[in-house]
């Protein structure tokens, strides 16, 4: 049996990195492949590294600020550190019990998989600095490939020269390349000739009925609600928390924020990826401004509010465009009622979803 290592975000304390993961863990598997996750390897280059962690505190700065305002009160940061303890158990666990947890690097494979989520994104500031593995240079493998890979807010014309030489350079060790959205398009036509294809999240071409069925919900959740998700305090201002507020009393609704925990909201619960997604399918509606809320709602085909805000404008309306949801997003908070009321087109998306599958395994097969 042909070996195959994942090279991803998966130890990274989200649901839609863990998600997208053990989704394409699972598609692989389903091959006949036998699949292990790598450690992302350290960037060996002190002053890319600096680069990169620069670019991204001077970009965070006015976020950073505004954080530290939205935190003033002792009660509300001890709830979100209480919060935070609690969710990395839960992925630890999480990734224990589902093969997500790295194999050691000396081991040779057969293939790799860079991929999904923003592994092209080397303008944040993350231990592993700026790793010329993501991009293609991979030492322990005999064939190199990606699946709708991102770099997330990252432009090619962001980048240093030093910093476009060596992700060109690694991009050349690539025998396929596959992108999520047409950011990520962009950014590989300016550092590289080679081809590449569109493929869709794992998340969305993933097939999550048995764990679902299998998910026991540890917290009851009310008879009907709005799932809040957003990452930690993001919803906070106060004509984005009105609106949300008279909707859902409107309609009768509890609000509960399975994710980041926002303080207006009383119910902030802590999900296992499972139970998280049996709660998004039995929602009635969902308001998110991240992608992979956009993604779940879409999937169970949820009254849906996609907000979107600069930092991610790139990749949530690409998402909205492939799934043809486009006037599910709020552009004015105003209209945030309205588009609620908007039914899903569940018909549509699963025949989306359906082609873009085929799609995702015949791209794998063919490069694997």
């Amino acid at each position: 049996m042909k070996k195959v290592e994942i090279i991803s975000m998966q130890q990274v304390d989200n649901y839609g990195s863990v998600l997208q993961a053990y989704s394409l863990k699972k598609m692989i598997e389903g091959l006949g492949f036998e699949v292990s996750f790598a450690d992302i390897e350290k960037g060996e280059n002190e002053e890319l590294n600096l680069q990169c962690a620069e670019r991204d505190v001077a970009r965070n700065a006015a976020r950073k600020n505004q954080k530290q305002r939205s935190y003033k009160k002792l009660l509300s940061r001890v709830r979100g550190k209480v919060v935070q303890i609690r969710m990395k158990k839960i992925f630890s666990e999480f990734r224990n019990s589902t093969g997500l947890d790295t194999s050691a690097t000396d081991t040779q494979y057969d293939d790799c998989v860079i991929g999904s989520d923003e592994v092209f994104n080397c303008l944040q500031k993350v231990e592993w600095g700026f790793s010329q593995q993501l991009f293609g240079n991979v030492r322990n493998a005999d064939n190199v490939i990606t699946y709708a890979a991102s770099c997330g807010f990252t432009k090619a014309e962001m980048l240093s020269e030093e910093l476009k030489n060596a992700i060109s350079e690694a991009l050349e060790k690539l025998s396929a390349i596959s992108v999520r959205d047409t950011n990520t398009a962009h950014f590989i036509q300016n550092l590289s000739s080679k081809e590449f294809v569109y493929n869709l999240d794992p998340v969305a071409v993933g097939d999550f009925t048995a764990e679902i069925a299998q998910a026991k919900l540890e917290y009851k959740l009310p008879a009907r609600y709005c799932i809040i998700y957003a990452y930690s305090n993001r919803i906070s201002s106060p004509e984005e928390i009105r609106a949300i507020r008279e909707y859902c009393n409107k309609q009768n609704l509890k609000m509960i924020a399975p994710f980041g925990e926002q303080e207006w909201i009383p119910l902030n619960k802590s999900l296992k990826p499972f139970e998280l997604l049996r709660a998004f399918q039995e929602a009635e509606c969902i308001i998110t401004d991240t992608f992979h809320g956009a993604l779940f709602g879409a999937k169970f085909g949820k009254r849906l509010a996609i907000i979107i805000r600069e930092s991610n404008r790139n990749k949530l309306g690409d998402l909205a465009r492939r799934l043809q949801i486009e006037d599910h997003v709020v552009t004015e908070i105003s209209e945030l009622s309205a588009v609620l009321d908007k039914n899903l087109d569940k018909v549509k998306i699963d025949e989306i979803l359906s082609l873009e599958r085929e799609k995702s395994l015949e791209y794998l097969k063919e490069n694997l």
